[in-house]
């Protein structure tokens, strides 16, 4: 029964885009936009992404995520999917009927049900979301990027052509790193709690395998961004401030927090400029903002 569920909710999805996209064809024959799927684009960042993306008036853009339209707060011009990422066939059906040109993957979480602070991803998820039953980093990360890359892999070898894929990791997945040094390595293997441990490895397998594909096949684009805030959330900024005084200090595994508009915006500029590939930091987002 769970396999026919399963069945059958791919199969909707993928009708349902193949309706839309029968539908668009006339339009899309005479724009010269290109297509955007924004994975988690009803989310916090993924709806800025989307916002600016309109904007921009250089893309057609879908959301796909679990909650599809927001009630409110819905954008013009964003075509919403509601699915499950952590469906591996959904997301082969999505990414390959909607003949995409660019995806950025904006889908996480800070606390995964083994953390035991699950229930504070309400407080913290700048949307608001409610963490689906059971799930953990390495289904809510890992399965759903890499499912994501996949398929879109195999979209850019059928259409011949190298896709951006944007993929949103962490500051602290560098830490390991010698520009991250000294400090970085000191956190990573003896003060980082174990479900931080849980939560770069997840972000670190999947930077890894983005940039370990074929070349000429996807742009690959990692965005590590610290704390993500925005102004308009007080709740957020006594934490921003603390690593805005770090990184001031000079502490070298402290990365400068980023609001949710300048990184947003560096992820749409990004798809546009061929020359932006690879790791992403704090100024690189503020120049591309």
């Amino acid at each position: 029964m769970k396999m026919i569920n399963r069945m059958f909710r791919s199969m909707t999805v993928t009708s349902m885009m193949y309706s839309a996209r029968a539908l668009s064809s006339i339009s899309s024959s005479t724009s010269d936009k290109s297509r955007l799927l924004i994975l988690g684009g009803s989310g916090f960042l993924g709806s800025e992404v989307a916002k600016r993306a309109v904007a921009s008036q250089k893309f057609d853009v879908s959301s796909f995520s679990r909650r599809g339209k927001p009630e409110s707060n819905a954008i013009g011009g964003v075509e919403y999917i509601s699915g499950d990422a952590t469906d591996e066939e959904m997301i082969k059906s999505v990414i390959s009927s909607g003949c995409y040109d660019a995806v950025v993957h904006c889908i996480g979480l800070l606390f995964d049900s083994d953390s035991g602070l699950d229930q504070f991803n309400v407080l913290v998820s700048g949307s608001g979301s409610i963490l689906k039953k059971g799930a953990t980093y390495d289904d809510i990360t890992r399965k759903t990027a890499i499912y994501a890359i996949e398929a879109t892999e195999k979209l850019a070898k059928d259409k011949d052509s190298e896709i951006p894929f944007v993929f949103t990791s962490a500051a602290e997945a560098g830490w390991l790193e010698d520009s991250m040094q000294p400090g970085g390595k000191i956190f990573d293997e003896y003060l980082a709690p174990e479900w931080l441990q849980r939560y770069l490895s997840a972000k670190r397998t999947v930077e890894a395998r983005l940039q370990g594909g074929d070349d000429g096949v996807l742009r690959p684009i990692i965005f590590r961004p610290s704390l993500i805030f925005s102004y308009d959330r007080l709740a957020s900024l006594p934490p921003v401030g603390a690593f805005f005084v770090g990184n001031k200090i000079g502490f070298p595994f402290v990365d400068k927090p980023v609001t949710v508009q300048s990184l947003a915006s560096a992820i749409v500029s990004s798809l546009s400029n061929e020359s932006v590939r690879g790791v992403q930091r704090y100024k690189e987002i503020e120049d591309l903002s």
